[in-house]
C-alpha cells in the first residue's frame, strides 16, 4: 500500500511538472530597470500562455541585471506556450530584439539579494483618470511606470480598481524607491501626454512609522476597503444601468 501510495506521489510531481515551461531570455540592455523590462515581456509574451513568474538575475556589484532571464509559463492540456515563445525570438521588443531559448526543468532563479535591495521603498496610491475604455491592465501599468520613473526607480505596479464606469477611473498601487521619489512623485500629478489625468492622492507612510488612528487601521487595510468600496459601487451602477435598460425596452 505504501509502495502505491508514493507511486501515487510521484505521478501527481510528474503532472505538475508537464503542467509548467520554461524559457530564457536574452537580448536587453542589463542597464535598465528591472520591473520595466518585466512589465515589457509580459506584454509581448501574453499570447503564448499564462506567465507565473518572471526571474531576473541582478549582479549587485555592478549594480545592472544579468542576462539570460527566465520566464515561467503554465500550460493547460494541449497548449504549447514554449513553442510559441520561439516563434518570437528575434522580434523586437521597443528598441531591441529578444532571444528566446528552451530550457528543461522547472527551478527558478531567485534573487539572493532578496529583501534587502528593496530598503527604502515608499509605496504610492494613484488614482487615473480620462483613459481609453479598451486600455488593457498591462498598458495601464505599463503607462503609470513610464509617467512616474522620472522619480527614481518603479519597483511595482499593482491595478486595484481598473476602468469605472462613469468616468473611466481606475485605482493603482505604485511601489517606487530614490532619494526625493515621493516629493518627485507629488509634483507629477497632472495630466500625462496620452490625456490621462494621474493624481498621486495617498502616500503609505515609511515602515515603522507610526500612524495616528484614523479609522482605516492600516494602510493596507484601508486599500483592501477601498477597492472592495469601489468594486461595491461599480456593480451599483452596472444595475441602474440595467434596470434603465428594461425600462426603456417596457415603455
Amino acid at each position: 500500500m505504501e509502495e502505491s501510495a508514493v507511486r501515487g506521489l510521484e505521478s501527481k510531481d510528474t503532472n505538475n511538472r508537464k503542467c509548467f515551461s520554461k524559457i530564457s531570455v536574452e537580448g536587453y540592455d542589463t542597464s535598465v530597470h528591472e520591473f520595466p523590462l518585466k512589465l515589457a515581456l509580459a506584454k509581448h509574451f501574453a499570447s503564448c500562455g499564462k506567465i507565473v513568474d518572471i526571474d531576473v538575475p541582478r549582479d549587485f556589484k555592478k549594480r545592472i541585471l544579468k542576462s539570460p532571464l527566465f520566464i515561467i509559463f503554465h500550460a493547460k492540456e494541449g497548449e504549447s506556450p514554449v513553442d510559441k515563445a520561439l516563434e518570437l525570438s528575434g522580434t523586437d521588443v521597443g528598441g531591441w530584439n529578444v532571444v528566446v531559448k528552451s530550457l528543461p526543468g522547472q527551478q527558478m532563479y531567485r534573487d539572493p539579494g532578496g529583501v534587502d535591495r528593496f530598503k527604502g521603498e515608499r509605496t504610492l496610491i494613484v488614482k487615473v483618470y480620462d483613459t481609453p475604455s479598451t486600455l488593457s491592465k498591462i498598458d495601464l501599468q505599463i503607462g503609470l511606470c513610464k509617467h512616474f520613473s522620472s522619480c527614481g526607480e518603479v519597483t511595482g505596479i499593482s491595478v486595484l480598481v481598473h476602468g469605472n464606469l462613469c468616468c473611466h477611473e481606475s485605482k493603482a498601487r505604485v511601489d517606487i524607491m530614490g532619494k526625493g521619489c515621493v516629493d518627485k512623485a507629488l509634483e507629477l500629478s497632472g495630466r500625462t501626454a496620452d490625456g490621462w489625468k494621474i493624481v498621486v492622492y495617498f502616500v503609505v507612510p515609511p515602515a515603522g512609522r507610526k500612524l495616528k488612528p484614523t479609522g482605516s487601521g492600516h494602510p493596507t487595510i484601508g486599500v483592501e476597503r477601498m477597492k472592495k468600496a469601489e468594486l461595491k459601487k461599480k456593480a451599483k451602477m452596472e444595475m441602474m444601468d440595467k434596470g434603465k435598460k428594461k425600462r426603456k425596452t417596457t415603455e
